[in-house]
């Protein structure tokens, strides 16, 4: 390997190590939107449901739709940033899996369930 080939390798991996950073930084803001937004879902829950309780002419069911739908409105919201989280986590495991940290084997499916071929008890008698 020549000189110039270190050179571009150690180069590459710096670019890694530092747009891992990045990726890492951009779930910390992901994960405090979230908190954020749950945050406020506790407030406008609160507020409409100080509301709800001196309103008079509401059916049970109407307050329970105006709940549900503050809440529907929070998860979606919520949803959209999970899914932008997870959306960094599989951008960190590609880098990973690029520079040789691990192995393509241990990137996870999208979903984030681990899927394999064989039986769990399997997998314990291999273990034993």
């Amino acid at each position: 390997m020549s000189f110039l080939d270190k050179m571009k390798k150690a180069s590459k991996s710096v670019v890694d190590a530092g747009a891992k950073q990045m990726l890492k930084t951009d779930i910390i803001f992901l994960d405090r939107e979230i908190k954020t937004r749950k945050q406020a879902f506790g407030v406008e829950i609160y507020d409409l449901m100080e509301e709800l309780e001196t309103a008079q002419g509401m059916s049970a069911a109407d307050k329970e739709a105006k709940i549900r739908a503050c809440f529907d409105a929070a998860r979606k919201d919520i949803a959209v940033v999970v899914a932008k989280k997870d959306c960094k986590k599989e951008e960190m495991a590609v880098l990973d899996s690029q520079s040789g940290d691990a192995g393509a084997s241990s990137i996870p499916p999208a979903s984030g369930s681990v899927m394999t071929n064989s039986h769990p008890q399997d997998s314990e008698a291999e273990a034993m």
